[in-house]
């Protein structure tokens, strides 16, 4: 009976033991996550909306210290990205969304990737009959670079205060390819922001449909504000207290249209461009959302050599700069020549020089 009794007494103390040690392991857990879900808080997300011109290209810092890139501007902006990268000093980028295969939205895709580290590649199934596309391809798959067919559904990051997930594309197959456009929706404890790449009426309509939360506080316009995108119902569903604009000043499409600014405005969105402020940067602390237009004066580079007046002089018979790294030639006067490096730079007095070289116009000062 004694015996009994004892290993009756064993077997209790083991039971307590493990209770006890469970409860230690799940309150250490639960510590631990707490302490990630505090490392969080309190630190800023920064969303840069680069000025690429009639292009997308938006960088955005998150508060867990990753990088998502969405869209990569056109080819002649390669400069213009990477040395914007270079001077917030990211070498790495976690998500890198193309958001569908325009050339205006991949266009330097393949000069980051051999630039910057890219650890993944979100983009739309799409075919698409286009040289750049298909060596945009290839170097992805060079550098080994993970793809994800994105699509509705989707959820990228999933953590207690920040949220990064895919909203659309919802079909197969559309008429437009601007349909096919990765839309994505970035939630940040009290904030979030809608990026839709060029998706139009057809795609925002699905997204309503599938009861999606569309409600954001800042917007980035469908495609760069044309009446295509940015429909009625859209918009009231998103109400938007904050609207960003991709164009250039004096282009060809008329962009944004009138159609697309009423609507915001009726909506009582704060409409900011890219073609009037030129680069612009939307931060948060996570409860509120304050925007930078005087984001283009600050990243610009601030020393002056003492001899700038003998420079000055010798510029003016400089008609066309080249880079050396990405073989785009640009007009003298093009921003992307002050952000790029003298090292990287090359001369040419003729355009033809410049062709019969090798170098590719740059598709936004369009030389």
């Amino acid at each position: 009976m004694k015996k009994k009794i004892i290993v009756l007494l064993f077997i209790l103390m083991l039971v307590f033991t493990s209770i006890s040690c469970n409860a230690n392991v799940s309150r250490d857990n639960e510590t631990e996550t707490e302490k990630i879900n505090e490392s969080i808080l309190d630190k800023e997300l920064k969303i840069h909306f680069i000025d690429v011109g009639q292009a997308d290209c938006t960088i955005i810092e998150l508060p867990n210290e990753e990088e998502i890139l969405i869209d990569a501007g056109n080819m002649g902006d390669a400069d213009t990205i990477i040395n914007y990268l270079d001077k917030l000093n990211i070498e790495d980028i976690e998500y890198m969304i193309l958001t569908h295969p325009h050339e205006d939205h991949i266009g330097s895709a393949i000069d980051i990737i051999e630039n910057i580290d890219i650890d993944n590649v979100y983009m739309p199934d799409v075919s698409y009959d286009s040289k750049l596309y298909e060596n945009t391809l290839s170097s992805i798959n060079e550098n080994n670079i993970p793809v994800t067919m994105a699509s509705g559904g989707l959820v990228i990051i999933d953590s207690p205060n920040l949220k990064f997930e895919v909203l659309g594309p919802n079909t197969m197959y559309y008429s437009e390819l601007n349909e096919y456009s990765v839309v994505t929706k970035l939630t940040y404890e009290d904030t979030s922001y809608l990026f839709t790449g060029d998706a139009e009426s057809v795609s925002e309509l699905e997204m309503i449909r599938k009861g999606y939360d569309l409600d954001s506080d800042l917007l980035k316009v469908g495609h760069h504000g044309g009446r295509t995108s940015s429909s009625r119902d859209f918009i009231q569903a998103v109400t938007p207290k904050y609207s960003i604009i991709f164009s250039e000043k004096g282009n060809s499409y008329g962009h944004p249209h009138e159609e697309t600014l009423s609507k915001l405005s009726s909506m009582n969105s704060d409409i900011y461009r890219i073609d009037e402020s030129g680069t612009i940067i939307a931060t948060s602390n996570g409860q509120s959302i304050s925007i930078n237009t005087s984001a283009s004066v600050i990243t610009q580079d601030s020393e002056k050599t003492s001899n700038s007046s003998t420079n000055n002089e010798s510029e003016k018979n400089i008609q066309y700069v080249g880079n050396k790294n990405s073989f785009v030639f640009h007009d003298s006067s093009c921003s992307s020549v002050d952000d790029m490096k003298d090292s990287n730079k090359v001369i040419f007095s003729e355009r033809k020089e410049a062709i019969n070289q090798g170098y590719k116009p740059c598709g936004r000062c369009n030389p």
